[in-house]
């Protein structure tokens, strides 16, 4: 219920943060095209809490490619999901992982951009309190869609210093 609040909400910013008037049937494929988007992230999360790879390699086209925020280059599907067993399925380290809100922008009926902060926090399988590494970085994927579908097509992670829940665009005076 609170994820439903938060899309919901989320979809409303998406749809105000544009700057020009819409036409409504426009206005309308944007709503639904940014609340389809909110919600892949919305099982992304999901997949990799459960360590579902199923799930977070659906949401993938074959030919997509990821950088991870180390700068390492990924190129199709099975080798990004080789790059998710490899998180998923170490043999001493877990993790604790958390999505911040995402920040959607559609650039045409058949693309677009989303964002959003995560946080990853790996301790020893042996001791969940020993938190023994923290990841924080900021997600940025291209996403196309086809046959009504979105699907992930280019991933980009980076490191960052914090998280943060929301992503607001920063003005330099």
């Amino acid at each position: 219920m609170k994820r439903l609040f938060k899309a919901i909400l989320i979809l409303g910013l998406c749809i105000c943060s544009c700057k020009k008037p819409l036409k409504s049937s426009n206005q309308d494929f944007v709503a639904k095209d940014s609340l389809q988007l909110v919600q892949l992230i919305i099982d992304r999360e999901r997949a990799m809490i459960e360590k579902d790879i199923d799930l977070a390699m659906s949401q993938f086209s074959n030919d997509a490619t990821w950088i991870n925020s180390q700068g390492y280059f990924f190129q199709g599907k099975t080798e990004l999901k080789k790059f998710h067993r490899m998180l998923s399925g170490n043999d001493s380290l877990d993790y604790y992982y958390e999505a911040g809100e995402p920040r959607i922008r559609i650039l045409g009926a058949k693309n677009a951009i989303a964002y959003y902060s995560w946080k990853m926090f790996w301790y020893r399988k042996e001791n969940p309190r020993d938190t023994t590494f923290k990841e924080i970085g900021l997600m940025t994927l291209n996403a196309q869609k086809e046959n009504e579908k979105w699907q992930w097509t280019a991933v980009t992670n980076q490191h960052t210093p914090w998280f943060y829940n929301e992503i607001k665009p920063l003005q330099i005076e």
